[in-house]
């Protein structure tokens, strides 16, 4: 047998092999998806309205420490969300809010003016 037809018949087994494999891998496992806001947690904090940019979708606040995410008092830019309804709150206002931290996103749920 020359050896090109040796690489041809390697190849056509080890398709043969790769493929019988990768049929159903994960048949066996169980899968538990959840709904993504199930997932995150909900945050609470306090602070001082100190800008709102609708057209970026972002507000700074200017919040208390935080302790179940261990942060310091700090101003920082929360991502305004679809759900977040900002029609009686104004640069200035004190605020309660709500949050989810995703990754680096901190996503607004709900924000109050105090």
């Amino acid at each position: 047998m020359n050896s090109l037809s040796k690489i041809a018949l390697f190849t056509l087994l080890s398709g043969a092999v790769f493929a019988a494999r990768g049929r159903r891998p994960h048949a066996g496992m169980v899968m538990h998806e959840q709904p993504a806001a199930a997932q995150a947690q909900s945050i609470r904090g306090k602070g001082v309205i100190k800008a709102i940019d609708m057209d970026n979708k972002k507000i700074t606040i200017a919040h208390e420490a935080i302790p179940a995410v261990n942060w310091p008092p700090m101003t920082m830019r929360f991502t305004i969300t679809p759900q977040t309804q900002l029609n009686n709150v104004k640069d200035g206002d004190s605020v309660d809010f709500t949050f989810v931290q995703q990754g680096n996103l901190s996503l607004l749920q709900d924000i109050r003016a105090q």
